[in-house]
């Protein structure tokens, strides 16, 4: 046995399938001979010590052979422990490692060391039935649903991640969501079949709030998009044997499927997902870990994420809405523009309307007419401080406030009142706003005092440059984080 356990030793992930398979299936045939021999248990220890070496050989013989030996072992020892009237521990290692797993290829390494001398192993970790329970697991690991009687034991990091994501996706997160969505952004190094299926079953629920615009640090939308890429070259495109209805439904709520694939990420989570099969409802693991169904999921979370990048960070097309904010004679059509910049609406159409805006106060520069580049300096602030802006319509506006600013006359005014009464709403501003630009389109309630509740204050140089500091720190505090990190980038 020494020779051969020293063997085991180079069978590693990775490996040469040409060096590892004859070691492996010598391995397997020894105990499938005898799964309940005299060299059962350190057999069944050694496949499950070259099982990471095993999940990279999906289809081939070796990992059938695996699985076999693997669960005849299974039965026979546990066979053997009935015999005996019982192994007299009240319980056995393997569970607590059930309990502590976090990734499959991570929770195997919590076997015993095949290295160390069989006589200098803790009784119940040598014990027939420990010994069975990790051929179990291990079994599972390599093929999912291809063992019975593995306890339903959900990790306590896993039944904390359900309950976060849950908080999350159902938009009352208890923490931060983003950190929350980091942790499942990319797939661990070594994947299973059931915890590459569990981690595109989780980044597909976490997508659609990802690229919600709720979260507006880009890092974890390119991190989801190449994690998921990643992952595609392990699932061929083609056909599967599945009929319609036969690949798991997805229509119980984006928290529900991403407990289902937490639960595909352990064994005991694997366990709870037969079971809710075998009641009647759920589908088989065989059906969660189908290729085709992984790659569909795959492929519209990873465009849905790309078309969020574009929409939340990139930039976008405005030259249509000159139609929409200009009339026939090219002048500002302040009324609608103005519209468009109250806050609670469309956020898409309002953003875009900023963004118009701030374009086209750029285009018509310094020399453009003063009183339409009044107006939409004023609107500029006025998105700035009230709409919900993605960051790369921030960031261009950003960059149109900063050049205002060393643009914009200096000097004092006569303005002691200030330029608008205190707690001034969103709505009031831009009726202001208005009638700046077209007096007789939105008459005030009163005579315009030039004194705070009037339009004539806002052309005041002073209050142009308080409107255009105020833009600038509204969107460099909102976006301190993205901007520090582009920075960075650039650096």
């Amino acid at each position: 046995m020494n020779e051969l356990i020293e063997k085991w030793d180079g069978v590693t992930a990775g490996a040469a399938p040409e060096e590892a398979d004859p070691v492996v299936l010598e391995c397997a045939r020894l105990l499938a001979a005898e799964p309940d021999g005299e060299q059962a248990v350190l057999l069944a220890f050694g496949l499950v010590s070259m099982a990471p070496y095993i999940l990279g050989r999906r289809g081939a013989a070796v990992e059938r052979a695996v699985v076999d030996a693997l669960g005849a072992a299974a039965d026979a020892l546990d066979e053997r422990g009935l015999r005996a009237d019982g192994c007299g521990h009240a319980d056995h290692p393997y569970t607590d490692s059930l309990e502590e797993w976090d990734t499959d290829v991570d929770g195997l390494s919590y076997a015993p060391d095949v290295e160390v001398p069989f006589d200098e192993w803790d009784g119940a970790d040598s014990c027939p039935r420990n010994a069975a329970g990790w051929a179990r697991t291990a079994a599972d690991v390599i093929l999912p649903g291809s063992a019975d009687g593995i306890p339903q034991i959900v990790p306590e990091d896993h039944q904390r991640y359900i309950r976060s994501l849950g908080s999350v996706l159902n938009d009352y997160p208890n923490g931060e969501p983003l950190w929350d969505l980091e942790i499942h952004a990319v797939p661990p190094g070594d994947l299973s079949r059931a915890s590459l299926a569990g981690y595109v079953v989780v980044a597909h629920a976490n997508c659609w709030y990802a690229g919600s615009g709720r979260i507006r640090q880009r890092s974890l939308l390119d991190d989801m998009i190449e994690g998921l890429e990643s992952v595609l070259p392990l699932l061929p495109d083609g056909a599967c044997a599945h009929g319609d209805g036969e690949h798991p439904a997805l229509g119980s709520g984006r928290d529900q499927q991403a407990a289902e694939g937490i639960h595909l990420q352990s064994p005991g989570g694997r366990a709870v997902l037969r079971q809710e099969h075998a009641d009647g409802y759920g589908a088989p693991l065989e059906a969660w870990t189908c290729p085709t169904f992984l790659r569909a999921l795959a492929v519209e979370a990873r465009d849905h994420l790309r078309e969020a990048v574009d929409r939340l960070f990139g930039t976008r097309e405005t030259a249509h809405l000159d139609r929409v904010y200009l009339r026939p004679d090219g002048r500002l059509d302040i009324e609608s523009l103005s519209a468009r910049h109250a806050p609670f609406q469309d956020e898409t159409a309002s953003e875009e309307a900023a963004l118009w805006a701030a374009r086209r106060y750029e285009r018509l520069g310094p020399d453009g007419p003063a009183p339409e580049r009044t107006v939409l300096l004023l609107l500029m602030g006025t998105a700035a401080d009230s709409l919900e802006l993605s960051y790369g319509i921030a960031r261009e506006i950003l960059g149109i406030l900063r050049t205002a600013a060393t643009t914009l006359p200096g000097g004092g005014c006569d303005h002691a009142d200030g330029h608008a009464p205190g707690g001034e709403r969103a709505s009031d501003r831009l009726a202001r706003i208005v009638r700046l630009h077209a007096p007789g389109m939105c008459p005030a309630a009163g005579a315009d005092s030039g004194q705070g509740s009037g339009s004539e204050p806002l052309t005041c140089p002073v209050h142009l440059a308080e409107v255009v500091r105020k833009g600038i720190a509204e969107i460099e505090e909102q976006f301190e984080d993205e901007l520090e990190a582009e920075e960075q980038r650039a650096g």
